[in-house]
């Protein structure tokens, strides 16, 4: 009876010994998981030309991930500039599943599937996190008779077409920024008149030898020409009032009009990433945000910190997304309207 009894206790011990390794064995996986991080190099694809505002965030993304030792790789950047940007999604669709590959994007990629010029829209990727917060500024020239974004306004509602506002492309950036502004006053946003230029230094040029009334583009060019006493920025599309040279420029919600739009710039993966792999770049990421170089750069292009992890990217993103196509819709630029 009691060898009996040693028996049973011994095969009770085998069996919970089992079941320990085979719960650990299921666990594996999940731990290691958990612990993801890069084995292979990082691609940071950039949708633009070498030299450009995006390229300029992919360097400096490249040198903190190896000097601070982010990743335990290396990092390099890969320019693919055809087709407006949609080289630049083609390769990341090409890429499922593959954490090692992030691109540099911004509004553009979400503007150019509303209007069709490009096939996949955000939610075919991995948002991963917005990053920059690039805002509109609205310019005149220092001597012009528009002494406000008010006067514009006024202006505007006596006649849309009687102010030339310089833009780079219809449906665009800049053409959005005006028409929510427009929009916000009451003023038929499809009779302003809005002659497109192949570049906002072109725009701010025209602004300069008075071909047109009013130049928008990014604070960052327009700064230079504020800090030389040549023109005068009478609204910005910022939350509150910017930084540095701009200070002294008013933003529309001052005034008293909904014209706050955000040109953000952000990282984005290939579709498939999982929870750990997100949640890997979310923190790397997020220590690049706060990285005294990265600030840095945040104040050479007048750009400011607007970090989103990656849930609250996808929440911005779906926002922005329904804002942006109401608007290309009532302009008839919409072509996808889902």
């Amino acid at each position: 009876m009691q060898h009996r009894n040693l028996l049973d206790h011994a095969r009770i011990i085998s069996a919970r010994a089992l079941c320990a390794v085979a719960t650990l064995t299921a666990t594996m996986p999940a731990l290691f998981a958990a612990d993801w991080k890069p084995v292979n190099q990082i691609e940071l694809v950039v949708p633009n030309s070498p030299g450009g505002n995006n390229d300029a965030v992919a360097r400096v993304m490249q040198k903190l991930m190896q000097d601070r030792q982010l990743i335990p790789t290396a990092a390099v950047v890969s320019n693919k500039p055809a087709g407006g940007g949609s080289a630049t999604l083609s390769y990341l669709a090409q890429k499922p599943n593959d954490a090692h590959i992030l691109a540099v994007v911004s509004i553009t990629q979400q503007l150019n599937y509303i209007t069709g010029t490009q096939v996949q829209r955000y939610r075919d990727f991995t948002p991963l996190v917005t990053m920059i917060g690039d805002f509109i500024g609205f310019a005149v020239r220092a001597d012009s008779p528009i002494t406000s974004g008010k006067d514009l306004l006024d202006r505007l509602k006596k006649d849309p077409s009687s102010i030339a506002a310089g833009i780079t492309a219809l449906g665009g950036n800049n053409h959005i920024a005006y028409v929510l502004a427009a929009r916000a006053a009451g003023i038929d946003t499809r009779r302003l008149k809005t002659p497109v230029f192949q570049s906002s230094g072109d725009s701010l040029t025209a602004l300069l030898g008075g071909h047109i009334d009013l130049h928008i583009g990014s604070v960052g060019q327009i700064s230079k020409q504020l800090e030389a006493g040549k023109v005068r920025v009478i609204a910005v599309t910022s939350e509150q009032r910017l930084t540095g040279p701009m200070a002294g420029s008013p933003t529309w919600k001052e005034q008293g009009i909904a014209g706050t739009f955000n040109t953000w710039r952000g990282i984005w993966a290939p579709k498939g990433l999982t929870a750990e792999q997100i949640a890997f770049w979310d923190n790397a990421l997020e220590r690049i945000s706060r990285d005294p170089l990265w600030k840095e750069n945040l104040v050479a292009n007048q750009w400011e910190s607007d970090f989103r992890n990656h849930r609250d990217t996808l929440k911005y993103l779906d926002a922005m997304h329904g804002e942006l196509r109401d608007v290309l819709k009532e302009l008839g630029l919409a072509k996808k309207l889902d």
